[in-house]
């Protein structure tokens, strides 16, 4: 099972990391997903803020908020906002987990859904060439459905 495909909610996840992409200017995008993370997790999102604007995090970075669970891991997959998801960002990104998941301590991912629609068949193999073999267990949410706390879960 280390790669699996769900819809649902990603913020109701049982893995150890819940990873979303995130733009490298930390300008707040307007997505449903991106406004609940927000608001679940301000000093998240303003730790982060203060990283980009010293210069610490580049687009095909990723960077980790370990106070909280799930743990978030926000992958720079955009230079700003409004900007499209960049494949090689996204790559490098992915690559770099694959590769050096036990240097960072990742035990399981749940990976929100990456770009939109339009964008997704092109970042669906870039998550299988690099994650299905691995040992490291990944769900991937091909849709999102915001759920209530009560609500059945797929993990």
């Amino acid at each position: 099972m280390p790669l699996s495909y769900v819809s649902g909610d990603p913020l109701l996840t049982r893995q150890q990391t819940l990873v979303f992409g995130y733009n490298a200017r930390a300008k707040m995008e307007v997505g449903a997903l991106e406004t609940r993370l927000l608001d679940a997790y301000p000093a998240a999102f303003a730790s982060y803020r203060k990283q980009c604007q010293h210069g610490r995090i580049q687009p095909g970075d990723f960077w980790i908020w370990r106070e909280s669970q799930p743990q978030l891991m926000f992958w720079v997959v955009r230079e700003a906002a409004q900007g499209p998801t960049r494949l090689r960002y996204v790559e490098t990104a992915v690559m770099t987990v694959a590769r050096d998941y036990r240097l960072y301590g990742l035990h399981s991912l749940a990976i929100a859904p990456l770009g939109r629609s339009d964008e997704w068949p092109l970042l669906k193999p870039v998550l299988d060439y690099w994650l299905a073999a691995g040992p490291l267990p990944v769900v991937v949410y091909e849709g999102y459905e915001e759920r209530m706390m009560g609500e059945k879960m797929y993990e």
